[in-house]
């Protein structure tokens, strides 16, 4: 394999201009590692290359059982439309590119084909490869969010029954007082009463199977979307965090489209807000679409501050190591 694929990404390595790649921006130049390598290091010296990619492994291998689990799941589904609205569901969309891009960086072979070794240096592609990046981080972080804050108290609220009359069985004294009027008091009681409330009614009613999708779909896809972040790449920040913004806006109004072609093919609403009917005016749907592309670049912006969080510490653990390197070398 050319040196170049398998040069290791750390700050003390000498020669890399020698090996094909070039001089990190550490050392003074303007150039850095290409994100396609930086995909495949870890910031930490704790994860060599060997454990990293071990590690994705089994984060790919996870991603892929659940992923049939969760589309067995989905197609079961008692619905009166098409199953073909499975293709437009938001949360498939985001798990297909979450598991999309690990398998991406851990075939290293589909990156040596589209970019790697012979050239890595095409910022272009090195634009196109971290845009998609950030939409897959972007879109788990927005399925996350709007199920638990959005999509789950509806849920719950539309399930709720209303109190419905029950005989009272109250104490002697009303037993008296409906004696002496003739007729048996009624009391309303609230026949949900012993059960789970909240967004437990929703996740764990129905057995574990529809509790393990929805922790999987809608919290585990956020975790291990963290754990990319500060553990498995060492991604830094785009420089172009414009054209990054404006791409996760353009992305997020181009699944609203996809959602409006999944209405008129399956007939099924990728969001509840989407339905006219359950919103009850068309600018109300206007209103929830709006918010939905907005919610993109906010949480963009998340994504920005977390990887800044892992470059300030990884930064500052090296200055440390090179700082005890430094006193060790003058004794």
């Amino acid at each position: 394999m050319d040196a170049s694929v398998r040069t290791p990404l750390l700050h003390g390595q000498a020669g890399h201009a020698d090996e094909g790649l070039p001089t990190p921006a550490a050392y003074g130049q303007v150039q850095d590692h290409p994100a396609f390598l930086r995909a495949c290091h870890s910031p930490w010296r704790c994860l060599p290359q060997n454990a990293l990619c071990w590690i994705r492994g089994g984060v790919v291998a996870y991603l892929t059982a659940v992923g049939a689990m969760i589309l067995d799941y989905k197609l079961r589904e008692k619905s009166p439309c098409s199953n073909w609205r499975v293709v437009f569901d938001f949360s498939i969309v985001t798990y297909s590119l979450l598991l999309i891009y690990h398998l991406v960086v851990l075939e290293y072979w589909l990156l040596r084909l589209s970019s790697l070794p012979y050239d890595m240096s095409s910022l272009r592609k090195q634009f196109y490869f971290t845009m998609f990046y950030t939409v897959t981080t972007v879109f788990t972080f927005m399925n996350t969010c709007l199920y638990w804050f959005v999509q789950l108290p509806h849920d719950d609220n539309g399930n709720a029954e209303p109190p419905k009359p029950q005989p009272s069985g109250g104490s002697h004294a009303s037993s008296m007082y409906e004696q002496s009027l003739g007729f048996e008091m009624t009391r309303l009681e609230d026949i949900n009463k012993g059960k789970p409330h909240g967004p437990f009614t929703e996740i764990f009613g129905e057995g574990w199977f529809k509790a393990f999708v929805i922790i999987n779909l809608f919290l585990v896809s956020t975790v291990i979307a963290l754990f990319e972040i500060f553990w498995l790449n060492s991604i830094k920040r785009p420089l172009a965090v414009g054209a990054h913004t404006l791409g996760v806006i353009f992305f997020a109004g181009l699944y609203l489209g996809w959602a409006a072609i999944g209405k008129i093919e399956t007939g099924a609403d990728a969001f509840y807000w989407l339905d006219q009917k359950v919103t009850g005016s068309r600018e109300a749907v206007v209103a929830a679409s709006i918010g939905f592309v907005i919610l993109a670049p906010i949480l963009y912006a998340l994504m920005y501050g977390l990887i800044g969080m892992r470059e300030s510490i990884s930064r500052a653990a090296h200055s440390r190591r090179v700082a005890a390197a430094a006193e060790a070398a003058g004794h």
